[in-house]
């Protein structure tokens, strides 16, 4: 993605971000959740890394959903409106429109109630569960806010885009490539947009009422995997991507086609 010839285009820009984010979140909820788990740890354990690492994974969730409402956002006006997009996002005005997460992202690091974890349900919550029956304290409205309408959003962002490819396709290319095109992308969205979905509704819904340990596993690993499962959807269903990583250990020649700004992508997906 870094590379000159796709680094140039904004939903690049925005994606290598969110790749960014993606990796600084899996340190958390894979590896220190793992060792906290492993360590049957609760907040008093280890108060200081699990403030710190609250508040970090409160600041990246949050960081990385605004980041793929943006990314959903710059491909639907670069198929429908390019003329909005391109005054939107042309050249470094990208990096502009990206400040607009990462403050967004800060403001849940510094000023809100980070998560903590407790190995009681091997997950985090917002309530540290130190006193009986004071979860309702620890609610955390900007949170709900942004898992319920900011992930809905951009759910319903990206079905539209889908919508609006296909037709596109339909009716620029014939026969049955069009189709799989538009097939690969509805499922590569649909596969994110659907983990990052569960994810959100379980959060919520667990830090606001009891639910089944199973469905506080699931949960976790829903997180888990809308950071790590992109990169597989990509090599599975990408074809820019996978050539570009099988060019890069040797496996495939390189070739000197270019990257035009016909190619379409979707959340967290790059050009098919």
């Amino acid at each position: 993605m870094l590379e000159k010839e796709h680094f140039h285009m904004s939903c690049y820009k925005i994606m290598s971000l969110l790749a960014v984010i993606d990796i600084l979140s899996i340190i958390i909820n894979c590896p220190i959740t793992g060792f906290l788990a492993y360590q049957g740890a609760v907040y008093c354990t280890y108060p200081n890394l699990i403030y710190i690492s609250g508040m970090a994974a409160m600041g990246l969730w949050c960081c990385s959903c605004v980041i793929a409402l943006i990314l959903v956002t710059n491909r639907l006006l670069d198929l429908i409106f390019p003329k909005i997009g391109l005054f939107i996002f042309d050249g470094n005005r990208t990096f502009f429109v990206l400040t607009i997460p990462i403050l967004y992202g800060l403001y849940f690091v510094f000023f809100n109630t980070p998560i903590c974890f407790t190995s009681k349900y091997h997950s985090w919550f917002f309530d540290p569960m130190i006193f009986e029956g004071k979860g309702s304290e620890y609610a955390n409205v900007p949170h709900f806010f942004n898992n319920i309408f900011v992930v809905a959003i951009t759910c319903c962002l990206y079905m539209v885009f889908c919508c609006a490819l296909g037709a596109k396709l339909k009716h620029s290319v014939r026969g049955s490539g069009a189709r799989n095109a538009s097939t690969q992308i509805f499922f590569q969205s649909a596969m994110i947009c659907a983990v990052n979905l569960l994810a959100s509704i379980i959060y919520v819904t667990m830090n606001y009422i009891e639910v089944p340990f199973w469905l506080i596993i699931v949960g976790q690993l829903m997180w888990q995997l809308g950071n790590g499962a992109p990169v597989f959807i990509y090599l599975k269903f990408n074809r820019t991507i996978r050539n570009g990583i099988l060019r890069k250990l040797g496996i495939k020649k390189a070739h000197n086609a270019k990257v035009t700004r016909t190619n379409f992508s979707t959340s967290q997906v790059p050009p098919n």
